[in-house]
């Protein structure tokens, strides 16, 4: 056991987006980024169908944080091949938040997409998760237009590389 005044151990790696402990982290985070919309949305499909299917490479990539070897959070960007990525999947379970993990990760995709040739990155999200949006915007994410319809979205964001 950690004692109280040392500093978590913290991995990020790369993973399959349909890997066991993405999966374990993934249903929390349906639960809570559509929770609300459940009058709208079959939360239990969502979450079965796991992260989406294109945050595999070469155009695409999912990280999972470990915090002293438990896993703890997760990210995906895709869209690697063109000009403008996008992130999804960001969750950090609620053990865990305050470590900078939500930072720490999406600075990783930013660098994998700029790695890849991407010009910049957007993202879109609900009003409701405010320690999100807070995040996107200390992070040097600004508002932009719908670009993708997404009907379970509110706001959308972008951000040069």
């Amino acid at each position: 056991m950690r004692p109280e005044t040392a500093r978590p151990e913290i991995l990020l790696q790369t993973v399959e987006r349909d890997d066991p402990e993405v999966m374990a982290l993934y249903e929390p985070f349906i639960l809570e980024a559509d929770g609300p919309l459940a009058h709208e949305v079959d939360v239990g499909a969502e979450a079965a169908k796991g992260p989406p299917a294109d945050l595999v490479p070469p155009a695409g990539a999912m990280l999972l944080a470990r915090v002293d070897g438990e896993p703890a959070a997760i990210g995906g960007v895709r869209h690697l091949d063109t000009p403008v990525a996008e992130v999804k999947s960001m969750y950090v379970s609620p053990a865990h938040r305050g470590l900078g993990l939500g930072r720490r990760i999406l600075e990783e995709l930013h660098r994998v997409a700029a790695e890849s040739g991407c010009r910049a990155v957007r993202l879109d999200t609900s009003d409701y998760l405010i320690a999100a949006i807070g995040l996107y915007r200390a992070a040097g994410y600004r508002e932009v237009p719908d670009y993708n319809r997404n009907p379970k979205a509110s706001l959308w964001f972008e951000r040069p590389l």
